[in-house]
């Protein structure tokens, strides 16, 4: 939907990234001078990202899915990215907690062979677990 100006209104996710400090108020016709410094480092955006429950992916890359149930204990959970999917304990942690909180969470990225293979692993111990591209 757009305002009468031509401009659209932001969307939740625009919102978000704004809060969390990106502002895309350049246009496309700015490039980037040469000897400006530009910013590489995603990781805060990347935290934005997962947040919105958005993996970002690099070419050939898949990731795989940890999704929240009423059934598992949390420890078993743990355990079994611990042990499937290589996480340390800290990242395992993090991320049974925030598919806790949030319903689903990014375990791992790689090849499709290794994240169906930990899917396969996890599924087996009663853990729901998808693989997306």
């Amino acid at each position: 939907m757009k305002y009468s100006n031509g401009k659209y209104k932001l969307d939740e996710y625009d919102k978000i990234l704004e809060q969390n400090g990106y502002h895309f108020k350049g246009s496309v016709e700015t490039p980037v001078e040469k000897d400006e410094d530009v910013d590489t480092d995603t990781t805060h955006l990347d935290e934005v990202l997962n947040e919105l429950g958005i993996s970002r992916a690099t070419k050939g890359e898949y990731s795989l899915l940890l999704w929240n149930d009423d059934v598992n204990d949390m420890i078993h959970v743990v355990l079994a990215l611990y042990e499937i999917c290589k996480l340390e304990n800290d990242d395992a942690m993090r991320v049974m907690m925030e598919a806790h909180n949030k319903g689903k969470a990014v375990a791992k990225t790689g090849s499709l062979e290794e994240m169906n293979k930990m899917k396969q692993g996890l599924n087996d111990r009663g853990i729901e677990a998808t693989v997306e591209k």
